[in-house]
């Protein structure tokens, strides 16, 4: 006997005939909308319960320096940076207050270069500053207890070149011999670069009169022809040919120095020791900047007027790499092999043991 069937014969006693029917139907209806209810709140369930395993599920972003339950032990902290886009993600952090939201003052420090900064880092008059990753192997090398706390830049084509005076008779690399060449510092990147650049044209540093200029002093003694090459960084390798007072000879990002990893920052480990807030703060801070810049590079060109004087045709043409938020091991044993190749180191950099612990 069917369900409706009970129903009737239950009903049958107390009803009229002619009702019988009709109170069956009714009862029949009313359980069939409770449960039609009644699943359609399970499928909601079900639904809800999907979605939270599935987000669950999700990656999560990149994880930044932890953030310390109390503030940093310095609350105001020097940087030595480059004025070259290398230290853009510094002036992006700073432009849009992600160092204050770590309780940080960050006060930039022009500085001319890696090398020539490494005095400062080590007396404690910075307290961290912008590094080639030569010159922190070649420190470590020497017994200078240095660490890289922080990747900055990845080189793009374009982004170092061997430039002249556009009236020069110099014509190509081999036309270097016995030269005066400006480089920012004797020690690091320029002189690894500008060895491979030299070695391909069949010549060697030797061959050249190195001598150093700060990168923006490079433009003005092409110009004056107080040296007869530079070798430039951008922005001032676009800031020479947009005045059309320069020729570019070779790109010096070019055969093994493609997309190299070319800047860090780095602190000695005795300032990271006692100050491991600060610099947890810091790191987290530069890793924001970079990742804000990942997603829009316009931030760099944006930045780039801050801290150097530049015409808004020049920050439109200049040749921008990457910027890395994490530091990549295997391109710090390349640059480590590369600056060993040439000689600039005397033994094989132990490259983890020049990082940062967790860095």
């Amino acid at each position: 006997m069917t369900w409706l069937g009970d129903q009737l014969s239950r009903i049958a006693d107390d009803m009229p005939e002619r009702d019988l029917g009709t109170r069956a139907i009714e009862i029949h209806q009313r359980r069939r909308r409770n449960f039609i209810a009644l699943a359609a709140a399970a499928v909601v369930v079900v639904i809800v319960l999907a979605a939270t395993v599935g987000v669950r599920a999700l990656p999560a972003e990149p994880r930044a320096a932890a953030r310390p339950s109390a503030p940093p032990e310095q609350s105001t902290i020097k940087v030595g940076v480059v004025p070259t886009v290398e230290s853009a993600p510094v002036f992006v952090a700073l432009t849009k207050n992600y160092f204050k939201e770590e309780g940080l003052t960050v006060e930039p420090v022009t500085i001319t270069g890696p090398a020539a900064a490494m005095p400062q880092v080590l007396s404690d008059a910075l307290d961290l500053a912008q590094t080639d990753y030569v010159t922190a192997f070649v420190a470590n090398d020497n017994g200078q207890e240095v660490k890289i706390v922080s990747s900055l830049y990845q080189a793009a084509p374009g982004s170092f070149a061997v430039a002249v005076n556009a009236k020069s008779k110099i014509r190509t690399a081999a036309d270097l011999k016995r030269k005066k060449l400006a480089i920012p510092n004797l020690i690091g990147l320029g002189p690894l670069a500008l060895s491979a650049v030299l070695k391909r044209a069949g010549l060697r540093l030797t061959d050249v009169r190195l001598i150093e200029r700060p990168s923006p002093d490079m433009l003005d003694a092409l110009e004056k022809g107080r040296v007869d090459a530079a070798l430039l960084a951008e922005p001032f390798v676009t800031m020479g040919r947009e005045t059309g007072h320069v020729r570019i000879v070779e790109d010096a990002m070019t055969a093994d120095f493609v997309n190299l990893h070319t800047a860090g920052m780095t602190a000695t480990d005795q300032w990271i020791r006692r100050n491991p807030r600060t610099l947890a703060a810091f790191q987290r801070a530069l890793t924001k900047a970079q990742r804000l810049i990942a997603s829009d590079p316009q931030q760099v060109r944006q930045a780039l007027p801050t801290y150097i004087r530049m015409s808004k045709a020049e920050v439109a043409g200049v040749a921008l790499g990457s910027y890395p938020a994490k530091l990549d091991m295997t391109e710090l044993q390349r640059i480590a092999d590369l600056a060993r190749t040439y000689e600039l180191l005397r033994r094989p950099a132990d490259v983890r043991s020049a990082v940062v612990k967790g860095g």
